[in-house]
């Protein structure tokens, strides 16, 4: 084979001639082309090519000359002097409820009013059977005043109605269902912050309710996280918050509610609970439908809740049994007599607490009295318990000390019927100052706000145990309380005698010194209300008692024992009987042995 040793003489002309007919060929295309069209013509007819083969490759693309409109909601507003409600025709859906006569705790400007669904903090959604929701549609307003609105979509009908004066309104749906069944309502809201003390107000905040059976009001546990309950049939349902509530009655009631709480955290310290609810309405539709709602957005004021004659100023909890019924039957009416009077809230306190204590004098003298024979009988009382010094001899040191109080007509349980009848007044006011709205924002000496507490000292390092259980802060009117109950207690056991051994007197007294520093921790963060009022209390008892003891000489009340012991003893009926019940086993035994 032959090695190709560079380019041959037929391959210079071959290239050679194809140069020729390129330069040529060229040349004949200048002297013969066309005459250029303007540029922009030529994109546009090629953008037209390649629409049009784009067209004819892909039939389900099309051309957008035009944007068509969309919806867009509209908010509308309806107010009274009292409240101002926003609605949106997204859905019905009310966006903000703003109490003129009301701000946060924070506002000390009182600029802005104080709204419950700020930032659209609430979903409240009527589901109707076959899935059809009130959220999902798209409404036009067709009719509206400053207290009224009807909103359509062609198919439903929503009409809102304020009051004219006050916190109700009326929402009414009306409509065709396609399915036959109960309607649903799904309620949610997250509870904003609205007092200082948080940790309070997320224990007064929970849901309640009314139940149709009997119409008693049930409160689902404020306290803990996390809490749900199925209700029976009720009548209506409330989110109740410390001072301000969002209760919901359909005209029929509902057959069950699906409830639930869950409290805030620390990480946010604005929210105060998030409130959920599914409940089913106690009414059917098939149709044609109409259901009509009455709404309350407002404050828990228990008069006004009242007016309303359907059990809402229950929804304020005064406390169980006696306790409730001592706060709404006998300290709510003194209290809003006194504020009729137009007196300041610090002296309607003071007022409160010298009507108690003067009602209770006569058992507080009497309690006084008993008192006062136990401390002439000291003497006495001192000489059994060194005669009968030895552990071994407690019965017999216990039985000559009550045969001594039975001679001289003194009972060692006289101090305590005071206390004993004064404390269902205690816890009703404990429950009563804590859910008076009355006192919401009113100042009284150094404390701002008598509905939370006045601290005079604060700090932001959080602090083991004290931080969670005391509080960053320390409360003047709590410590003036604990100060003057340790004093009271101090006072008592001076004039109280010993009975018992010395080590269980010295374990009660540190128990006794105990309690008012308990309680210090319980109260630090409760409102200032509450405890000025205790602290009123003790003083005032002190001062009872030193008037007391000027009028009440020893020296006579021991002559007087002096004469009653001298007087023949009469046994009482039942002390006869027992004696002739002793006589009767005595002689069975006698009996007996004799056989």
């Amino acid at each position: 084979m032959e090695q190709n040793k560079g380019i041959d003489k037929n391959q210079i002309a071959g290239i050679l001639l194809i140069g020729a007919i390129m330069l040529g060929f060229g040349w004949w295309q200048t002297k013969n082309a066309p005459p250029v069209e303007p540029a922009m013509e030529a994109t546009q007819d090629v953008e037209q090519g390649i629409e049009d083969e784009l067209v004819t490759a892909n039939q389900t693309i099309d051309v957008v000359t035009s944007v068509p409109d969309s919806f867009s909601p509209e908010e509308v507003t309806l107010s009274n002097a009292e409240l101002s409600l926003t609605f949106s025709t997204a859905g019905a859906t009310m966006t903000s409820a703003a109490l003129a006569d009301y701000h946060t705790y924070d506002d000390t400007a009182k600029i802005e009013a104080l709204d419950l669904i700020k930032g659209n903090s609430q979903v409240f959604d009527v589901r109707l059977p076959g899935g059809e929701a009130l959220s999902t549609k798209e409404f036009e307003v067709i009719g509206s005043s400053s207290r009224s609105l009807v909103l359509s979509d062609g198919n439903t009908r929503v009409t809102i109605e304020l009051a004219e004066v006050g916190y109700d309104f009326t929402f009414i749906v009306n409509g065709t269902a396609e399915s036959s069944g109960k309607p649903e309502i799904y309620w949610e809201r997250s509870a904003q912050r609205t007092e200082k003390g948080i940790t309070t107000e997320r224990q007064y905040s929970s849901f309640v309710y009314q139940l149709n059976e009997d119409g008693d009001v049930e409160h689902l546990a404020g306290r803990g996280s996390d809490k749900s309950e199925t209700t029976e049939p009720i009548n209506w349902l409330a989110q109740k918050q410390r001072f301000f509530s969002l209760i919901i009655h359909p005209e029929q009631g509902f057959a069950s509610a699906d409830i639930a709480t869950l409290n805030g955290d620390d990480e946010n310290e604005n929210l105060v609970k998030e409130f959920s609810a599914t409940a089913q309405l106690n009414q059917t539709v098939s149709g044609a439908y109409s259901l009509p709602f009455t709404m309350y957005v407002g404050p828990n004021q228990y008069q006004l809740l009242k007016t309303y004659d359907e059990g809402y100023e229950k929804a304020i909890n005064f406390g169980w049994g006696i306790f409730g019924a001592i706060g709404r039957g006998v300290v709510v009416p003194i209290f809003n007599w006194l504020e009729g009077y137009g007196f300041g809230y610090g002296l309607i306190i003071l007022i409160m607490v010298l009507i108690i204590k003067l009602t209770l004098s006569p058992l507080t003298f009497a309690s006084y009295r008993s008192m006062a024979k136990m401390r002439v009988l000291k003497p006495e009382i001192d000489i059994i318990n060194e005669k009968f010094s030895s552990e071994k001899e407690n019965v017999q040191k216990q039985q000559a000390i009550m045969s001594l109080y039975k001679e001289a007509g003194a009972s060692p349980l006289g101090g305590c019927v005071p206390v004993i009848v004064q404390m269902p007044i205690l816890f009703a006011m404990f429950r009563f100052f804590p859910a008076s709205i009355e006192l919401r924002g009113e100042s009284f000496l150094w404390a701002k706000d008598l509905s939370t507490y006045d601290s005079i000292i604060s700090w932001s390092t959080q602090i083991p145990l004290i931080s969670t259980f005391f509080g960053n802060h320390l409360s003047l009117f709590t410590l003036l309380m604990t100060a003057s109950t340790i004093l009271y207690t101090w006072m008592n056991q001076q004039m109280t005698p010993q009975t018992g051994s010395s080590d269980q007197m010295k374990q009660l007294r540190v128990i006794m010194y105990l309690m008012p520093l308990m309680f210090m921790f319980v109260l630090n963060s409760f409102p200032s209300g509450l405890t000025y009022y205790y602290f009123l209390s003790n003083i005032i008892t002190f001062a009872m008692q030193w008037g007391i003891r000027k009028t009440v000489n020893d020296e006579v009340i021991l002559a007087k024992i002096d004469a009653k012991r001298a007087q023949p003893k009469k046994e009482s009926k039942f002390q006869q009987r027992m004696a002739e019940m002793q006589r009767q086993q005595n002689k069975n035994r006698s009996q007996r042995r004799n056989k």
